[in-house]
């Protein structure tokens, strides 16, 4: 049980940090130093967003630590 306890912790602080470095807003834009001829000039924005790929990942872990951990304490219940 404690080692159950202390992967879940683990996995919950790896998840909010992780998600906290992804989703840091970063205001200071700093000046496009790459020049494509033929583009608009500076890096392409591709208007890529993880924010909810990421909540929906989280709450599946969380969802599959939860059902494993009552699958186990029933096993053991029954057992």
């Amino acid at each position: 049980m404690k080692r159950m306890a202390g992967i879940l912790v683990g996995a919950v602080v790896m998840v909010l940090t992780l998600a906290g470095t992804a989703l840091a807003d970063y205001t200071n834009t700093p000046t496009p130093t790459t020049v494509v001829s033929g583009a608009g000039g500076g890096t392409a924005f591709t208007g890529g967003n993880v924010s909810m790929p990421l909540v929906v990942a989280a709450i599946l872990v969380i969802v599959g630590l939860v059902a494993l951990f009552v699958a186990r304490r029933r096993a053991a219940h029954t057992a």
